[in-house]
């Protein structure tokens, strides 16, 4: 249960959600980071409403940063751009928290995401994780696997970093899921299959720990996947029974050519929103 300080509003269905000591700087960015998440953005109206909350949320000079991705975005207004163009590739995206977990000035905002794409529902988790000053974020991270975006534009083409990887044995006992798995998997064999082929994406890793809180640990750096080094992180996150890792998995599969096309027919291609 989260300690809130004097004057928090947090919403209040967030209850046991939150974790740690919950400062004013915290508390306003949970609250906006949840209103955000709960907007509607299909019309013009309130998708310039969607994008003008969200760019309180940054400093002026703050930055928003994928997984696994070029150059962070700088500069609030680059960031509302940047958002802008991903409500207008599926205007009904939104999320809901699932634990949030606060240290300090450093908080790990979990979600599970959805968004009507190209016609299709999809459903994705993710995790964001900022560093805060005076209220604002300074320095943002998103967690999650961009390549889920696709699978309704690409169908089979898709290229699936873990497809087939699955419970061929399960049993009782700790379990662990991740990007392109579609539920637990407690056979360790699956664990080790799955961080092999984690491994055999890349080379040249370099990554260290970075921020953590509560049952959450980043990890940030860079590798070189399909002929070029990227940034990268992930986020491992602990838990009853289970762990969990958060990256993206697009920059793994894809060359930053094929990535820039595959967006180019994610925004041009995608449906409108479901009614």
């Amino acid at each position: 249960m989260a300690e809130t300080a004097v004057g928090c509003s947090m919403p209040k269905h967030l209850g046991d959600l939150v974790e740690g000591v919950v400062s004013p700087s915290a508390c306003a960015f949970i609250t906006k980071q949840t209103e955000f998440g709960a907007m509607r953005s299909d019309t013009p109206e309130t998708r310039e409403a969607r994008v003008r909350l969200y760019g309180t949320i940054f400093a002026a000079d703050g930055t928003l940063a994928e997984s696994g991705s070029s150059a962070p975005i700088g500069g609030r207004a680059n960031i509302e751009n940047n958002l802008c163009t991903l409500l207008g590739a599926f205007p009904t995206f939104r999320f809901t928290p699932v634990k949030i977990v606060v240290n300090g000035d450093v908080v790990f905002y979990e979600a599970a995401n959805e968004a009507v794409i190209h016609g299709r529902m999809v459903r994705y988790p993710a995790v964001y994780r900022v560093v805060l000053e005076n209220g604002e974020v300074t320095q943002g991270r998103r967690y999650h696997d961009r390549t889920e975006w696709f699978r309704p534009l690409e169908n089979v083409g898709l290229r699936e970093l873990f497809a087939g990887i699955g419970d061929d044995c399960p049993r009782p006992g700790p379990a662990f899921t991740g990007p392109g798995l579609t539920a637990p998997v407690t056979d360790p064999m699956g664990h080790l299959a799955y961080l092999g082929r984690l491994s055999g994406a890349m080379t040249e890793v370099r990554l260290a720990p970075d921020q953590a809180a509560g049952k959450f640990q980043e990890y940030r750096g860079t590798v070189r996947a399909k002929g070029r080094t990227i940034d990268f992180g992930m986020v491992v996150g602990t838990g009853p029974g289970v762990l969990r890792y958060y990256f993206d998995t697009l920059p793994l599969s894809y060359d930053d050519a094929e990535t820039a096309a595959l967006f180019t027919k994610l925004i041009t291609g995608a449906a409108p929103p479901a009614r």
